[in-house]
């Protein structure tokens, strides 16, 4: 299906040339629900950050914020070298959750890879971590792109992209039965404040499994708000951590033998705005 591409400006791009492309990204918005409050966010120029398009529910049309030309600023070191669109979803979503009640904005993004595709000669190929960093051309999520792109962990674990590559090729009308991608894994912490005493919960305990705690896996952090948090792990062990959106995932190697660690937040930022948190190899 050829797209409409409804024009939405961005202020917040910068110029490059056509010839630097070679990736094609997929990311999730985290907040945002239709193409038109995603157009709104990026209009802001204090938001420091946009995408070339975006993806909803609404079959056959897009927005699209910042034009193939210029570079969108939503996956740092690679903006670049990539055109981006932003589905108005979430990565924590399953498997079942995305083909079942949001088979539309995947197909949206799937032709929407189709026309990149072809305007920039890119293969419709699915990159691995080392191949989209390494110079690789064809189609990744952000969080292949590791902390040089950011160190997001978006689309997420259940995002179904290799449905989404084969409507992209043309082919398949049916959803692919694949299991549920387990690496990496993801949830979220939404801190709240007690309905007794008014006061923030400002800590939540996290159980590390069994196959994590040896010493060779991180554990990453991310919200969409400036938030300093501190992690104690059970060992001894404790970390402090800014995060927002312009720094990406913040994390370190869970040290061996750790089977718990505490978050704590100081200020109440995150009864609006969760925290993500990644276990990833």
């Amino acid at each position: 299906m050829t797209l409409n591409r409804v024009w939405m400006p961005s202020p917040c791009y910068h110029g490059r040339q056509d010839s630097g492309v070679r990736l094609i990204v997929l990311h999730t918005a985290e907040g945002a629900t239709t193409i038109e409050s995603l157009g709104n966010f990026f209009s802001n120029y204090g938001n420091q950050v946009s995408s070339h398009t975006g993806a909803d529910d609404k079959r056959g049309k897009i927005g699209e914020y910042v034009t193939r030309g210029n570079a969108a600023w939503t996956q740092a070191n690679f903006n670049n070298a990539a055109v981006a669109m932003e589905l108005c979803g979430f990565a924590n979503w399953s498997r079942s959750t995305w083909l079942n009640q949001h088979e539309n904005m995947l197909r949206n993004a799937a032709d929407w890879i189709a026309e990149e595709a072809k305007k920039f000669g890119i293969p419709l190929t699915a990159l691995n971590d080392s191949q989209a960093q390494g110079g690789g051309r064809g189609v990744c999520e952000h969080i292949n792109l590791g902390a040089g792109g950011g160190g997001h962990v978006d689309c997420g674990g259940g995002f179904p992209m290799d449905q989404v590559m084969q409507w992209a090729k043309g082919g398949g009308a049916e959803a692919a039965p694949a299991e549920e991608r387990t690496d990496p894994e993801m949830f979220y912490l939404r801190f709240a404040l007690d309905p007794e005493t008014g006061a923030i919960n400002d800590d939540s305990t996290l159980v590390i499994p069994n196959e994590y705690a040896d010493g060779k896996h991180r554990i990453r952090f991310g919200c969409r708000v400036t938030q300093t948090i501190r992690v104690d792990q059970s060992i001894g062990d404790t970390h402090e951590l800014t995060l927002g959106y312009d720094r990406g995932a913040q994390g370190f190697t869970i040290t061996e033998d750790c089977k718990f660690m505490v978050v704590h937040v100081d200020e109440p930022r995150t009864l609006g705005e969760p925290i993500a948190v990644c276990f990833s190899g």
